[in-house]
């Protein structure tokens, strides 16, 4: 029964026109309760005429009030502060027309209103609707209260958005939910209450309120602006040790123009637990660096290349080249970018980086004063079966653009690198650390005036191939989800955060540098799976298990982002730092390089890994295939390339 009146309730709401009839008749009413009071509550003394006449004109001048104020149009069920405020308008400028209108009748005339009358009116009458007004409403939050629950909720956060939520459920009547508890940080809001439900700390939530209730899920009701990622992290932390489900509400953009609705309430993605708060730009510098200049972007399809050219683009620089060999993702984001922007100056050219004649023609064509080189193989287990393609891409492609870059006079080059690169233990570490390695001499040749930085990070989420999109992939498939080995430890950042340091890290260096990241602490890849089960709502080994596989060719337990010679210098932005890093003589560094691109066709596999293991020597292969490699050097017949002032030939 209780549920029948409820779904009558849900759909059904008085015409306009009822309330307002109600509203009238209170007012009505209220006249002849106050002659009865101001007569001490004889009927025998009351005048009937008067009250008529008296009627006659106070009932259309408190008409003519509602129509304009409209206190009628707000569904009673909802009624707001603001509601509450246009009855008291509403009856108080009546009032006030009464009394004014009052002080130019003589006694003698039929219409004649007492002030003792007009004032006893309004006071009834607006008592009597506002009282109405929350029985009403008491009423029916009652009658919600009844209902069959199916869970009990507790939202984080009491302010605008936190009671939008709790109206959101409440009115949600197929969702059968229980708002039984607001957390917020507040302490002056402690053992308050709102909406008739208490107030907690988040300690004193879990403590308490969230155990007795059996509380299944929580709702972060804070935007992200107001909410530090460190206060979410321990809020999804705590709700994943009790087994209760996260959700958010979606950014206000997203519902303003349709009322936000339970169905938009959004699941916590992984990427929220392990962002950090907000990095702080020098956002004028980078703007500065980029308007009179024309970039281009290796690699501009994949993830971090294509964020690097979105930011450009917000940056408004005077014009960004994309260039990429894969197709298909290019033709997205070329959409993508239309769609997001108003005359955006871009091109797009499909390109390989190793194909020297190409770059050749794209440095004559558009002349670039910028350079963003985010174009790699980066698949470790990929790259250990094919080092060939890891050298001519990772490598050659590197150095073809370095080169470039010095013929046709570039002012900024910037490679990408990874934290792989440091004391590498496969065959794709070891390519970015000889590009690594290629940069810094070019960088430290005086007769050289191109600025060569490098930037070098962990794992960034949600990029192609990483970590985070598989587990979602394998979850929703309903598991398992392979790890290889349960203490791998990784470093994680946002893509977006990432791309930002990268770009103001290019601006800040003078050529030389190995900028380093602060990436937080490291974070153990099992523990990262378990969270992402939990928070897909499911459970470890009962819903979905882990699988550990064992460790992939030149896969490492943990990554680094300093060998034993580095250390690092502060910057003015406290997620950058300067690796200091060691000297490198450029003409045997560009022979030893040149040399290795020139052989791989020549070579096999283990004498091309052989071969950069005397370019690095801190490349120690976790590969049986390349771990007990012959360590006699290889002999090469290539000539030693001639190095000009602005010029490299081999």
């Amino acid at each position: 029964m209780i549920n029948i009146v409820n779904r009558y309730l849900s759909r059904n709401y008085l015409p306009r026109w009822i309330i307002l009839l109600f509203d009238l008749s209170v007012i009505a009413i209220s006249l002849f309760m106050a002659h009865l009071l101001a007569n001490r509550l004889h009927f025998t003394m009351l005048e009937r005429d008067p009250i008529l006449w008296q009627l006659a004109l106070t009932l259309p001048v408190y008409l003519l009030s509602m129509i304009y104020f409209r206190p009628f149009a707000e569904i009673i069920r909802h009624t707001t502060l603001e509601g509450t405020l246009r009855i008291f308008v509403a009856l108080t400028s009546s009032a006030g027309f009464l009394i004014i209108t009052r002080l130019f009748i003589t006694y003698e005339s039929i219409i004649f209103i007492p002030f003792t009358i007009i004032i006893l009116q309004y006071m009834i009458s607006l008592g009597a609707i506002f009282v109405s007004r929350l029985i009403i409403k008491s009423t029916y939050h009652t009658f919600l209260r009844l209902r069959q629950i199916d869970k009990n909720i507790v939202i984080y956060g009491a302010g605008s958005l936190g009671q939008m939520t709790y109206k959101a459920i409440i009115n949600d009547h197929e969702l059968r939910a229980n708002v039984v508890a607001f957390i917020d940080d507040n302490k002056s809001l402690n053992k308050k209450r709102m909406f008739n439900i208490p107030l907690f700390s988040v300690n004193k939530a879990f403590q308490s309120i969230i155990v007795e209730k059996k509380v299944s899920e929580l709702i972060i009701a804070i935007s992200q602006v107001n909410l530090p990622k460190s206060s979410k992290r321990r809020i999804i932390d705590l709700c994943i040790e009790n087994g209760i489900q996260v959700k958010e509400v979606p950014r206000v953009a997203e519902w303003i123009n349709g009322g936000m609705n339970v169905n938009q309430f959004r699941k916590i993605n992984i990427e929220d637990l392990l962002g950090r708060d907000s990095i702080q730009l020098d956002r004028n510098k980078i703007r500065e660096g980029v308007k009179n200049a024309t970039v281009l972007v290796t690699g501009a399809a994949g993830s971090i290349g294509s964020e690097i050219v979105r930011q450009l683009i917000a940056f408004n620089a005077r014009k960004v080249i994309l260039l990429d060999n894969a197709e298909s993702p290019m033709y997205n984001l070329q959409n993508e970018i239309i769609a997001a922007n108003d005359n955006p100056v871009f091109k797009v050219i499909i390109g390989d980086v190793t194909d020297k004649r190409k770059l050749r023609k794209v440095f004559e064509k558009y002349s670039p004063s910028i350079v963003y080189n985010a174009a790699a193989y980066k698949h470790v287990p990929l790259m250990e079966e094919h080092p060939c393609e890891a050298t001519r891409v990772n490598i050659g492609g590197t150095k073809n653009l370095a080169d470039l870059s010095i013929e046709f006079g570039v002012k900024k080059f910037v490679f990408i690198s990874t934290d792989k690169a440091v004391n590498p233990t496969n065959v794709m570490g070891a390519t970015k650390r000889i590009s690594e390695i290629y940069i810094q001499s070019i960088a430290q040749n005086d007769e050289i005036a191109t600025q060569f930085i490098t930037t070098r990070f962990g794992n960034v989420l949600g990029s192609n191939g990483s970590v985070v999109p598989l587990f979602k992939k394998q979850i929703e498939a309903g598991g398992p989800i392979t790890l290889t080995h349960k203490n791998i430890t990784r470093y994680f950042m946002t893509i977006p955060e990432a791309c930002q340091l990268v770009l103001e890290a290019g601006f800040m260096g003078k050529g030389g540098e190995i900028f380093v990241f602060d990436m937080g602490k490291p974070v153990k890849v099992y523990d990262l799976a378990k969270k992402m089960i939990a928070l897909s709502g499911f459970v470890l080994d009962e819903d979905i298990e882990i699988k550990i596989t064992g460790l992939r060719p030149g896969e490492k337990l943990y990554e680094e982002l300093l060998n034993n010679t580095e250390n690092v210098l502060p910057t003015h932005n406290d997620k950058i730092m300067i690796g200091k890093i060691q000297k490198h003589d450029y003409e045997e560094v560009n022979y030893a390089v040149s040399n290795l691109i020139n052989s791989i066709s020549d070579l096999s596999k283990q004498d091309l890994v052989a071969l950069m293991k005397s370019i690095v020597p801190e490349f120690i292969s976790m590969n049986s295939d390349y771990s007990r490699l012959d360590k006699k050097p290889i002999t090469l017949s290539y000539k030693k390339p001639k190095i000009e002032a602005n010029k490299v030939t081999v």
